[in-house]
């Protein structure tokens, strides 16, 4: 399938996982548009070469505006730490989005999701959003792709507070970690084929480390030690100095105390090529470019 006049929509395209999409798809020959707030702080962050649209995903204009001739539309979505804004952000704007696609006659919708989102598993704010955003995805008509995706390597550095890295809870499940360069470009051959669509696709990285595994493997590229800590002292710490990120850490840690992988990623390696980098060659790059 040819990415000849093919324009995708990326919906959080600044962040820190929708970002290096916005840059594999436009790599990739694709038209790429994003919806921002602020677009003169999305265009000197991406650079040239990208068509942004002012807006939110609360305005239904603006996304019917952003997905006007668009092909398809990318979600990377955060929500949280509240219970109202993870359920605004990856239910209601996942709701949104997809209806306004199906309004728009738009090809297809991919989403990153995550392998932990079930119904089974949904004991968490942000796991029930999640299960209800992609149940009105499903549900909208459109057609579309969810990626369940492993612990991406780029959260690593997130833990890290001075010259510790922090382990929270007791994650004893091994994890496929994956780097965001094999991930955005599984993303953009996705709208190389139709063969993803209607698809949940389990995107796992070529190794498997539990938490603590990998952040000692950090720890001893980067020099700072591993501090273990409960998540009930964090919840604690978090309740006593009113710091509602730190109280929604806790109970995301928590979570993946109680879940670890299931689903299989042989479908998504056989569609869109396994992922390749391992934990030790991201980590010879420069921390600016991961």
């Amino acid at each position: 399938m040819t990415t000849t006049n093919k324009t995708i929509l990326v919906i959080g395209g600044t962040g820190m996982l929708g970002k290096p999409v916005a840059q594999q798809l436009k790599a990739d020959g694709f038209n790429v548009r994003l919806l921002a707030r602020n677009p003169e702080k999305a265009q000197k962050l991406l650079g040239a070469g990208y068509e942004i649209v002012k807006g939110d995903v609360d305005s239904p204009a603006a996304l019917r505006e952003a997905m006007n001739g668009v092909d398809g539309v990318h979600i990377s979505l955060k929500g949280g730490p509240t219970e109202a804004d993870f359920d605004r952000m990856d239910h209601l704007a996942t709701r949104d989005i997809a209806n306004a696609a199906k309004e728009m006659n738009v090809g297809r919708v991919t989403i990153l999701s995550a392998y932990a989102v079930s119904e089974e598993k949904a004991d968490t704010p942000e796991s029930r959003s999640k299960v209800k955003g992609e149940a009105a995805l499903k549900s909208s008509g459109v057609p579309y792709t969810i990626f369940r995706a492993s612990w991406f390597m780029e959260t690593l550095p997130l833990f890290v507070q001075g010259k510790s890295i922090s382990l929270i809870g007791n994650l004893p499940h091994p994890l496929h970690w994956i780097a965001v360069k094999d991930y955005a470009r599984m993303v953009s051959k996705s709208y190389q084929t139709n063969e993803t669509l209607n698809k949940e696709l389990y995107i796992f990285g070529p190794e498997a480390y539990t938490m603590g595994e990998a952040m000692k493997i950090y720890a001893e590229h980067t020099g700072v030690k591993v501090a273990p800590m409960s998540t009930q002292m964090l919840a604690a710490l978090g309740l006593l100095t009113f710091n509602t990120e730190w109280k929604g850490m806790a109970v995301l840690m928590k979570h993946y105390e109680n879940w670890g992988e299931d689903g299989s990623p042989e479908e998504a390696n056989r569609l869109l090529g396994a992922p390749q980098e391992t934990l030790q060659e991201w980590l010879q790059k420069p921390l600016t470019s991961q």
